[in-house]
Formats: C-alpha cells, sequence, structure tokens
C-alpha cells in the first residue's frame, strides 16, 4: 500500500471514530480588544495525520480530491456543532474548500436544517473562501454564494496576498470580510512599507465595502501599528491562541462578572 493510500485510509478510520476536534481561535475588534467572532480549527491527535491539516488541505496531490471533501465537510460539521458553545452571538468562521462551497448548493436545505437544529443563527456563519482557490472555480462558487447570502450566511476572502488572482476574486466574490496574510504582518512595526501597503488594504477593503482582519498578530508592537494603522479586526497568538469553545464562553462569562462587580 502506498503513502497516499495509507493517509486516505488513516484519515477515514480517524473520521468514522470520532478522533478529532475543533478549537477556535478569537478575532478581535482592534479598536476595543472585545471578541466579535472565532475561526474554526481542525485538531488531530499527535502522530496522526489530521495533526497537521495544513498539509491535507494545500498540498495539491496529497490527498484524493473525494476524500479532502469528505474531509472538509467533517470540518464544518464539527464547526458548527462545537461552536454553539462559544459566546452568544459571536461569529463562527469556518475554513471552506472551493470544491465543498460549489458543492453547498445541494447540501444547503441540510445544513441550514443542522443551524436550526443547534439554534445557531446563519447569520453567525461566516465561511472562510481562501484566496488559493482555483480561479475557474470563482464564478461557481460566486453563483452559490448569492444562495448562501440570501439565507444569511456571510463570506470571507482568507489569505490575501499570497497568489495573484485575489483582486479577481474580491470583484467576483464581494466578501463582507478579507484576511490580509501573517507575510504582511510579521515585523510591520519595523517595515514601513509594511505599514504603507496595510494602510491601502484597509482603505480598500472599505472601499469595496468590506472589513479587513490582519492574521498572524504575535507581538504587542505588530498590534499597536494596526490600532494606528485602523485595522479593524485583528487574529493571532498575543490575543489568543486556539481553545476548545467551552473555554471561551467561560472566559466570557468571567469578563462579564468582573464587569458587574
Amino acid at each position: 500500500m502506498d503513502s497516499r493510500s495509507k493517509a486516505v485510509r488513516s484519515i477515514m478510520g480517524l473520521l468514522f471514530r470520532g478522533f478529532y476536534s475543533t478549537a477556535f481561535q478569537p478575532i478581535v475588534d482592534t479598536g476595543t480588544r472585545e471578541s466579535i467572532g472565532y475561526e474554526s480549527l481542525l485538531r488531530g491527535p499527535e502522530g496522526t495525520v489530521l495533526a497537521d491539516p495544513g498539509r491535507l488541505f494545500n498540498d495539491a496531490g496529497y490527498l484524493p480530491e473525494d476524500t479532502r471533501l469528505t474531509l472538509d465537510r467533517a470540518c464544518i460539521d464539527s464547526a458548527v456543532r462545537t461552536g454553539r458553545n462559544l459566546p452568544d452571538r459571536t461569529l463562527i468562521f469556518i475554513n471552506i474548500m472551493g470544491g465543498t462551497m460549489v458543492r453547498m448548493a445541494s447540501m444547503l436545505n441540510e445544513f441550514l436544517s443542522l443551524l436550526g437544529e443547534l439554534a445557531i443563527d446563519p447569520s453567525r456563519i461566516v465561511f472562510e473562501v481562501s484566496e488559493t482557490t482555483n480561479r475557474e472555480l470563482t464564478e461557481h462558487i460566486s453563483a452559490v454564494l448569492h444562495l448562501l447570502q440570501r439565507a444569511g450566511i456571510r463570506v470571507a476572502l482568507d489569505d490575501i496576498g499570497v497568489r495573484s488572482p485575489y483582486l479577481y476574486h474580491l470583484l467576483y466574490l464581494e466578501p463582507e470580510f478579507i484576511k490580509l496574510d501573517r507575510i504582511f504582518i510579521k515585523g510591520i512595526d519595523r517595515d514601513s512599507r509594511k505599514q504603507d501597503l496595510v494602510h491601502c488594504m484597509t482603505g480598500m477593503a472599505k472601499t469595496m465595502g468590506a472589513r479587513l482582519i490582519a492574521e498572524g498578530i504575535e507581538t504587542e508592537k505588530e498590534f499597536e501599528v494596526m490600532k494606528a494603522l485602523g485595522v479593524p479586526m485583528s487574529q493571532g497568538y498575543y490575543l489568543g491562541r486556539p481553545q476548545p469553545a467551552k473555554q471561551w464562553r467561560l472566559a466570557g462569562n468571567a469578563r462579564s462578572a468582573g464587569r458587574e462587580s
């Protein structure tokens, strides 16, 4: 059995037995530092293929497309089932593959029924479409997005800046949120060119009717630059590491109790 077949067999076995979970990283209002949403992230057992989701979803050819789609749907299902334990009214950001998004037209009623069962308002769901999505899929995805948006579901464009078609995706996908890749944030407090670029991206996003989210903030100085540049929303280890949903609810309850005392 080759390595690809072993990986597929291992993934399907882990999914079948439920040996995976979802953690959530906060996305905050840069001005107030209040959490407005959380990005869902796959977590698998150490030493298994599920421990490296970046490779599973991003390495072309590592997995057959049907296996990646099965894994993606399992991650989405886990994100909403676990996400119901997040603080009330916060957004749930869920990464979604372009191929899965195209299929959402036929899965939408089933997905909305799941949200209803979990008492999650569809307006709390934000699907993050990666900028690495194949350009040929973009117009198909755009048609599906209109169905999702009519149901109240929102859209973010992820990984902005790492691939060339991002302006094309901005035009056709009309995202409500734009996530700027970490590469433009690292060391921004020492790089005036990065500061100029992020300032321009913030203005462009606003002009396009979207809100910019700076990803990968790891230091206080980087965060201070985001505030100075007027970046609306921020995410990164400095603002919170991924944790189970219930931990964020407990943390939110503790903050509320502190304000009331």
